[in-house]
């Protein structure tokens, strides 16, 4: 992928891919056209940002890793860069059959560093992972993220976005799974705009 373009930073970010992993996913716009690509995950105030939008971090928990942030910028930076790797991990092994091996080394990584939490007299799976609330959980909660998706997700509705240049992805969650547009109201409107013109084209010219 040829380097992405800067943009202006991004208040609202995209939640329509129906999986946390996925909605990180695409924070990069226009990922099928190098010539178009927009990374929107500029530095690391852009991860927390989109930490609390997704519901990886609340309000407080974000906050505090984003002060931390400020005193500590390289470790940041380089935090910033693992991120960015671990979700083009993710789009490699969900949409191109990539290898898992990142992925499970981050998610083992994080594992390493917390302790699952909860009622001893509920099933296991009730009980969650809690991490440090350091630099590093942002990663830590998108890894579990990932494997989450990976391992307990249908991961044969995961669907990338039929127009030629946008490149978002979500899980079809249609009723006859044969959802073809990241949005219907932009990226479905825009196509179906450009094939009325085509073919009132091709219907002028013959």
């Amino acid at each position: 992928m040829a380097p992405p373009s800067i943009a202006a930073p991004r208040e609202d970010f995209p939640r329509i891919a129906g999986h946390v992993a996925l909605d990180l996913v695409n924070t990069v716009s226009w990922r099928l056209n190098p010539l178009r690509t927009v990374e929107h995950l500029l530095d690391y105030g852009d991860v927390i940002r989109w930490t609390q939008q997704a519901g990886v971090l609340d309000a407080a928990a974000g906050s505090a890793i984003g002060a931390l942030a400020v005193d500590a910028q390289p470790d940041a930076h380089r935090e910033l860069g693992r991120i960015i790797a671990l979700r083009e991990a993710i789009y490699e092994v969900a949409y191109h059959g990539g290898e898992t091996e990142a992925i499970v080394r981050e998610y083992a990584e994080a594992v390493a560093s917390g302790r699952l939490a909860g009622d001893a007299r509920q099933p296991a799976e009730n009980w969650t992972w809690e991490f440090p609330l350091d630099l590093a959980a942002p990663r830590r909660r998108i890894a579990e993220a990932a494997v989450d998706l990976l391992v307990h997700g249908d991961v044969s509705h995961l669907r990338q976005c039929a127009d030629i240049d946008c490149g978002w992805v979500y899980v079809d969650s249609s009723p006859r799974h044969n959802r073809r547009w990241c949005v219907a109201a932009d990226c479905g409107n825009r196509n179906r705009v450009r094939k009325h013109y085509a073919q009132a084209r091709a219907a002028s010219a013959g």
